[in-house]
């Protein structure tokens, strides 16, 4: 799945979660479940994450991205060496990993653990739908796929998803945030 796609999950992720759980999602665990939802691809270096920040038009968000940045490149440059892409980050080992840092991170920032959660499980269910699938019990076993055959990445299929879960999105926000009702 790209990009555009993961951040859709996302965002819909969330939104289930905070309906299931009864809770209000802040405003900045929105975007929070995005970057979540990008990181599991941080193992490939030409992924969203995986190549870093400096890339950017602005000469000081390059400045102020740049630390970020290297931490990003080299988190990537060493997943892929290692482990090697769509395996320990994109199975139940990872996503318990990375609960257990977003419980240390946001120890501290009411609503951020399930945006940081919900964000990264839903990278796992989206890339579930391709036709590579996902390794859940990594490293044991075999990938994971939700659809017989899955759909390719980038195509028409994938589109048409993103755009259903983005309606779900859409409808689940103005649930949670029934000022919003009157845009979906």
């Amino acid at each position: 799945m790209n990009a555009t796609t993961h951040a859709i999950f996302g965002v819909a992720a969330l939104t289930g979660a905070a309906l299931v759980t009864g809770t209000e999602p802040t405003l900045y665990a929105y975007p929070a479940a995005v970057v979540a939802a990008w990181l599991p691809d941080v193992d490939n270096p030409r992924s969203r994450l995986g190549n870093g920040l400096s890339r950017l038009e602005s000469p000081l968000l390059n400045i102020l991205t740049r630390p970020v940045s290297w931490v990003l490149r080299g988190s990537s440059f060493v997943l892929v060496r290692t482990v090697g892409h769509r395996t320990l980050t994109h199975s139940l080992l990872g996503v318990l990993l990375f609960a257990l840092l977003a419980r240390l991170i946001s120890g501290y920032i009411p609503g951020l653990f399930l945006g940081l959660v919900a964000g990264y499980a839903s990278h796992i269910l989206a890339d579930a739908l391709n036709t590579r699938g996902v390794p859940l019990l990594w490293p044991l076993g075999k990938p994971f796929r939700l659809l017989p055959g899955g759909i390719r990445s980038g195509g028409a299929a994938e589109f048409v998803v993103a755009l259903a879960v983005l309606l779900l999105a859409g409808y689940g926000l103005s649930l949670l945030h029934p000022a919003l009702g009157g845009l979906f």
